[in-house]
């Protein structure tokens, strides 16, 4: 494949922003909005920047052509909404949100973008048992503009003083609504800290639940220190039945887990096998295992060249994770992109962490996703420790069990989790220190650059799917990497 280099996913972008803004002065607003999602995305990618004015402004304005004036919202008070673009069961904040909404005892409407309801049974059975909950949902696949208007006239009825976003960074959608209503108080619940996400001009305060994100914000985002509130999270688990390991799996067997999508230890010049494989010569009773989605091409090469197959095994996407993890021994960080929910679960199941970063990576520190109610010693920065202390993690039993003791009660909990979110609300403030980290933003974004490169093309096959055919002479490059993606995949087919 050709690699693209910055310039080349810069110019993409623009094509892109460049059409978003023709078609809204064409009074196409609908191509419009599906446009800046297309550019909200690519940017997701690469996160060579976190916010973009033109698009904030365009979004703002777009929504003024479909509602003439900003809508005056009288606010009942103690009522809130929370809208919700990709929420899941046992997935994301959702959970967390709303049971910390019911714990205030609060009156608050629900807001689902998606149609499926079938991904939200678990939550619908809680709103439902909860008379204070209203739910707002979609009946069919209507337009951008359409859901906008409908969640407008949805507001306008139910009157709430607080608009809660938990949404995906390229939800226009929610945006436009916030943009249009006033006399609202309104939060963006930062889950994907580290990344560009749209809203950052509309929003009255960033709910935070680390110092990455709350240095990224005040940062690159534009926010001021005052709009920045600091609430971590607790994971959701939900016990279910062992689904089990492979049978060959020997049962005395020093049980390693490791997991999240493939593309988190794709990148760094393969360093996460290295790893891997050194632990494994190293300590010849210890096996890994691995549960994650995505392309496990290079995860497959690695296990075959280095004669794995009775070490290495693939658990494939598990429900029972929780499960997992009570049935493993060790945990064993991804890299370069750092898991920070699977650190959790760890966590919670008493498990030691085996954790490496290079320091420029500031977000891989497992600290800040764990170690908020007291302070451990997680994350490596120097190999030769990381290695000494996977050893003494496998030959010690004793040591294995202290070090993961030590991590159980570090995660927030659910009743100080509502607490601070229900004061956070009432207050627009937060009691948790606050601090800057220093961030290496150009390692960061060369990493991604580098996965898209060398191991998945997502931003290249999204522009694909939108160009079609103009692409072979809008982005060539481009189009000669998606030939032979396609290529390929056709041989590996017939294979």
């Amino acid at each position: 494949m050709l690699n693209l280099n910055k310039e080349n996913v810069l110019s993409v972008y623009d094509h892109f922003k460049s059409e978003a803004i023709n078609a809204f002065k064409k009074g196409n607003t609908e191509a419009s909005l599906r446009t800046i999602e297309i550019c909200a995305k690519l940017a997701y990618e690469f996160n060579f920047f976190y916010t973009d004015s033109t698009l904030e402004k365009l979004l703002s304005e777009i929504g003024k052509s479909i509602f003439e004036t900003n809508l005056p919202i009288k606010p009942l008070k103690g009522k809130y909404a929370l809208i919700d673009t990709n929420g899941s069961d046992n997935h994301g904040l959702t959970q967390q949100y709303i049971r910390g909404l019911i714990a205030a005892d609060v009156e608050f409407i629900y807001i689902y973008e998606e149609i499926d309801l079938n991904r939200i049974n678990l939550i619908l059975k809680e709103l439902e048992s909860y008379p204070k909950a209203t739910v707002f949902t979609f009946d069919r696949d209507y337009s951008l503009i359409e859901r906008i208007e409908k969640i407008i006239q949805c507001l306008l009825i139910y009157q709430p003083e607080k608009y809660i976003m938990h949404i995906m960074p390229w939800d226009v959608v929610a945006i436009v609504v916030a943009n249009l209503i006033n006399g609202v108080t309104r939060y963006n619940i930062n889950a994907t800290d580290h990344a560009f996400w749209l809203g950052s001009s509309c929003i009255d305060y960033s709910i935070e639940f680390r110092p990455y994100g709350y240095t990224v914000s005040l940062e690159k985002r534009g926010l001021k220190e005052e709009q920045l509130l600091m609430l971590p999270y607790y994971p959701m688990v939900n016990k279910s039945n062992f689904k089990g390991f492979p049978v060959s799996i020997p049962t005395d067997a020093i049980k390693i887990f490791s997991g999240g999508s493939f593309y988190k230890i794709y990148g760094e010049k393969g360093l996460y096998f290295d790893i891997v494989r050194t632990i494994l010569i190293e300590n010849p009773t210890a096996v890994l295992l691995y549960a994650g989605t995505g392309n496990d091409t290079n995860m497959l090469q690695f296990i075959k060249a280095n004669q794995l197959e009775n070490r290495v095994f693939l658990l494939g996407n598990r429900s029972d994770i929780m499960e997992v993890f009570e049935n493993c021994d060790i945990y064993l960080g991804t890299y370069p992109i750092a898991g920070g929910l699977m650190s959790q679960y760890a966590a919670m199941a008493k498990k030691p962490i085996l954790a490496y970063t290079d320091p420029k990576f500031t977000t891989n520190f497992l600290e800040s996703f764990v170690c908020h109610q007291s302070k451990q010693n997680i994350t490596h920065t120097n190999l030769i420790d990381f290695y000494h202390h996977a050893q003494q993690l496998c030959t010690n039993p004793e040591y294995r069990i202290e070090e993961g003791n030590k991590l159980e009660n570090c995660v927030i909990s659910s009743d100080i989790f509502n607490m601070e979110l229900n004061q956070l609300l009432l207050n627009n403030s937060s009691s948790r220190p606050i601090f800057k980290e220093k961030i290496d933003y150009d390692s960061f974004s060369n990493l991604y650059l580098e996965v898209e490169n060398s191991f998945q093309p997502s931003a290249q096959l999204l522009t694909a799917l939108n160009l079609k055919l103009k692409l072979a002479y809008k982005f060539p490059k481009i189009f000669i990497n998606v030939i032979w993606i396609v290529m390929k995949k056709v041989i590996h087919k017939r294979k």
